[in-house]
């Protein structure tokens, strides 16, 4: 009954979204430039429109496909199933606040749209609004009692918010979480193990030759060493600690800024960056917005290559907060699992003090600002002025939630 969704929220679709005519609709809501009358031809062009993103769709081309739907809405806007079709081509391409409100569309016009409940549910799901996945998923079992992937998600949910609620009975009774600083203890206390065949990192800090020789060790699929490891992450967590939510970027003249987005995980594109663009230094200073984790299986080699050059050349490699940069979206997706695989789950809990230091945004040239989601849900938002709507205001040492200028910053999706 739900077209089969994916697995997991990133998984290949295992069938296309759906091709057959809707029931009809019970309401509609005309995007502005909609026609108010459907006419047959209306209806006809609008299928047309549908069944060339439907292949789009299939060819994993998501945005010709959005695109494509989009299309569709616009000549025929009551029907439901290009709406819910459109909210399957966002969830692949992870604006999940859009698909939920096309999803949230399609239920409006058709109550009984089990696809679109279904559409919202992964929606809510990936951007860790549990309770209403959990709400969205039992209405699809409700009705499709046999559907093995929405029962498999709820069951998923309803576990991790049993999870929570249990850690937060446990963090009610106890005075002071330790700090992750607490729980690895004395870094320089930590014995190198004679075995180890890798980068020696100075006392003075990180060295273009230790950068250079971790980024090839790494390559290697071998481990930096625990003690050089948290020296690294300690130095920036260290530098981040100090650094304001917006960080303002001057480039200097005869130096060049590159701009990079999502790496999730993918060590050996960003090697191939580095050797197609050069290694970060003063005169090749590099700006990585967001999303450096998850997803792929190296993760730890990314994050760790970033913080080695942040903490070789902290005027010339810059980080902006990612919305992938966050503990829910860690225990989905993979890092928190990869870091300790890796390393310890102390070391995970230092990763995310890090994370929720990181700037959540950068200004360059007072002109340029970078930020990982979007703008904001209203217009009264400022930079500079001292009001409880600025940016460079925002508390951002914590978890983003799920509404806020920080949940905004850094989940905020484009709009058609």
């Amino acid at each position: 009954m739900t077209g089969k969704g994916p697995t997991s929220t990133t998984a290949a679709p295992t069938t296309p979204p759906e091709s057959a005519p809707p029931s009809p609709p019970t309401a509609a809501a005309a995007p502005l430039l909609a026609p108010l009358d459907v006419t047959d031809a209306d209806r006809a062009r609008a299928e047309a429109a549908k069944e060339r993103a439907n292949k789009l769709f299939a060819a994993k081309k998501y945005s010709e496909a959005i695109d494509g739907y989009t299309e569709a809405i616009v000549h025929d806007p009551k029907n439901p199933v290009y709406y819910s079709n459109r909210a399957f081509a966002y969830i692949r391409s992870e604006f999940y606040g859009a698909a939920i409100q096309d999803a949230e569309s399609a239920i409006a016009l058709d109550p009984k749209f089990i696809k679109a409940y279904y559409r919202r549910a992964v929606g809510h799901m990936a951007l860790g609004k549990l309770k209403d996945a959990v709400k969205d998923f039992r209405a699809v079992v409700k009705v499709a009692p046999r559907d093995g992937d929405a029962r498999v998600k709820l069951t998923e949910c309803e576990k991790e918010l049993r999870r929570r609620e249990f850690e937060k009975a446990i963090a009610f009774d106890e005075k002071q979480p330790r700090s992750a600083v607490e729980l690895i203890g004395d870094v320089d206390a930590m014995v190198v193990e004679p075995s180890y065949d890798g980068p020696v990192l100075a006392e003075s800090g990180p060295t273009q030759e230790f950068a250079e020789e971790a980024l090839k060790h790494m390559e290697a699929q071998k481990k930096i060493h625990k003690k050089f490891m948290f020296k690294i992450l300690l130095a920036v967590k260290s530098m981040f600690d100090s650094m304001p939510p917006v960080v303002d970027i001057d480039v200097p003249e005869g130096s060049k800024l590159t701009i990079c987005g999502d790496i999730h995980g993918q060590y050996y594109d960003l090697l191939n960056i580095f050797k197609m663009n050069g290694l970060p230094s003063p005169t090749n200073m590099y700006l990585f917005n967001g999303d450096f984790v998850d997803r792929g299986s190296f993760s730890v080699e990314c994050i760790l290559a970033l913080f080695i050059f942040k903490a070789l050349y902290p005027s010339a490699i810059f980080l902006s907060r990612g919305n992938h940069e966050t503990d829910d979206m860690n225990k989905v997706y993979g890092f928190e699992g990869e870091v300790k695989a890796k390393y310890t789950d102390a070391t995970f809990k230092l990763f995310s003090e890090i994370f929720n230091a990181l700037p959540l945004g950068n200004l360059v040239g007072g002109k340029i600002f970078v930020i990982h989601g979007g703008l904001f849900s209203r217009d009264d938002v400022k930079m500079d002025e001292a009001s409880a709507l600025t940016i460079r205001a925002i508390d951002r040492f914590k978890q983003p939630g799920s509404e806020g200028l920080m949940c905004e910053l850094l989940w905020s999706d484009p709009q058609p």
